[in-house]
């Protein structure tokens, strides 16, 4: 039977948009993508922001960059020199525009937007069809970047909730020369806190308030918050607010993820493996695996998952998020060594998933032993750990 679509991707956010942009990059094919986006328009919702390491298709795209990052807590602080591999934003709204432009000019690649899928696609003889708000579409493949479901409590380890606002100041108040990446404010009901702040100009920054906690925060829960911290924070100035973003992130899936329906259909994105689970980074690993499921689609292979990460790094990962979750109080002093103490330049490598074991190596030496050793043997029931000694 005739197809719509060769093959059509649910979801044009960073992920759907991003492959979308590489298979219309490519020569001229004979497959069409179409990319169903439920939103009718694309507005500057958000920003990406990380360590520049290598170069990607949008790193033209980069508004901002910053030599200096910063980790605070109320005891103490260190400054990172990042000026080799400096500390860049992405401004979604320039993201969006580039990848319309690309996909409209293209004769392989469709993107339709105002089109929200209405019911789960359906397996039919040799493909899948989906309901829509715009009507019904049929494919013989699909890639799902949409969420499985919403937010919960087990779904991850912990959660990176956040809400933010682009503010400009009446009088000069930050540093354009420092982003402060962790600002610790405090310890709640198993949960810490901290700001991060994105300096545009003396007088103009993103601003926003984040919480690592076991349970999904919305926007109306930090709200409160984030007001009181951003009045401290701007000396109780006047602002104005020139827009606002909020969202929240998995840091260490759980469990394992919805059964695919079927061979010729994945599903992709942050909720299936794009975010870094320690950090909760996603655009650089978004940007290394869209090249390459591309490629893959190019050469008629439908091998497009998210690698998962190496076992090893999951294991580190998972231990250090559930030492944050478990003891909480301790967040600041971890996020102040691991920065304060370990070559800057391995640490950025690290967090930026280009660690080598060296690297992961030094970073692991400035934490202390006790935490993780107590949470090793928590999973382990029956070994007693032996401190003396313990860092």
């Amino acid at each position: 039977m005739p197809f719509d679509a060769d093959l059509v991707i649910l979801g044009g956010g960073c992920a759907g948009l991003s492959l979308g942009v590489h298979l219309a990059d490519a020569s001229a094919t004979r497959h069409h993508t179409l990319i169903l986006e439920g939103r009718t328009e694309y507005t500057n919702d958000r920003t990406w922001c990380f360590w520049r390491d290598e170069p990607h298709r949008f790193s033209h795209l980069v508004s901002r960059e910053w030599p200096t990052v910063r980790v605070q807590s109320a005891q103490r602080r260190v400054d990172v020199d990042c000026a080799a591999t400096p500390y860049q934003m992405l401004p979604a709204g320039a993201f969006y525009t580039e990848a319309e432009h690309c996909i409209a000019a293209s004769q392989s690649v469709t993107l339709e937007t105002g089109a929200r899928v209405t019911e789960l696609p359906a397996r039919i003889s040799g493909g899948w069809r989906i309901e829509t708000s715009s009507g019904q579409v049929t494919s013989r493949q699909v890639i799902d970047t949409r969420p499985p479901r919403c937010p919960a409590v087990g779904d991850a380890i912990l959660w990176q909730s956040f809400v933010g606002q682009e503010i400009e100041c009446v009088a000069p108040v930050f540093d354009p020369t420092t982003v402060e990446l962790m600002d610790f404010v405090g310890v709640r009901d198993g949960t810490v806190a901290f700001c991060y702040v994105l300096p545009l100009s003396r007088t103009r920054a993103l601003f926003e308030y984040t919480v690592f906690g076991e349970r999904p925060l919305s926007a109306a829960d930090l709200w409160p918050a984030q007001q009181a911290a951003l009045l401290r924070a701007t000396r109780q100035q006047s602002w104005v607010v020139l827009r606002q973003e909020s969202g929240t992130l998995p840091m260490g899936l759980t469990g394992n993820p919805p059964t695919p329906p079927g061979q010729d259909y994945v599903r992709v994105g942050v909720m299936s493996g794009a975010a870094r689970p320690s950090t909760g980074y996603t655009f650089q690993r978004i940007q290394r695996w869209a090249p390459s499921a591309a490629a893959s689609l190019r050469r008629n292979h439908f091998d497009v998952a998210h690698r998962p990460d190496a076992v090893v790094r999951r294991l580190m990962d998972q231990l250090f998020l559930r030492v944050l979750r478990d003891q909480p109080e301790l967040a600041p002093e971890l996020f102040l060594r691991m920065f304060g103490e370990a070559d800057s330049a391995r640490m950025i490598r690290f967090l930026g998933d280009r660690g080598s074991v060296l690297d992961c190596a030094a970073v692991i030496a400035t934490l202390p032993i006790a935490p993780f050793l107590g949470q090793l043997c928590k999973s382990m029931p029956g070994m007693t750990p032996t401190l003396t000694g313990a860092k």
